[in-house]
């Protein structure tokens, strides 16, 4: 008895849920914090994208001797599959 009720219940909360499309991550993230964060490799993010011709997945500045951008983008592959590629540019270039 109990598991037909059970049933019921998540039949009719299924139902009663909204069927449009949910949000993204991107739409509750803060906009001004990812600004913030790209800052000066701005330049590096674009040559990386140009170069690449990925999707930006994520950008990091970073200090070894020089100040440098860590770039990391999603490339989809003929095959279909996507490939993470990490791009080191200066951001002075």
């Amino acid at each position: 008895m109990t598991s037909y009720l059970a049933t019921a219940l998540m039949a009719a909360g299924l139902m009663a849920s909204p069927t449009g499309p949910l949000p993204d991550a991107g739409f509750y993230a803060r906009k001004s914090a990812l600004m913030q964060a790209r800052g000066a490799c701005d330049h590096a993010v674009e040559q990386a994208l140009a170069l690449t011709g990925g999707e930006l997945l994520s950008v990091e500045p970073a200090r070894n001797g020089r100040p440098i951008c860590k770039v990391t983008v999603l490339v989809v592959k003929p095959n279909g599959r996507p490939k993470k590629i990490k791009v080191r540019v200066p951001m002075d270039f």
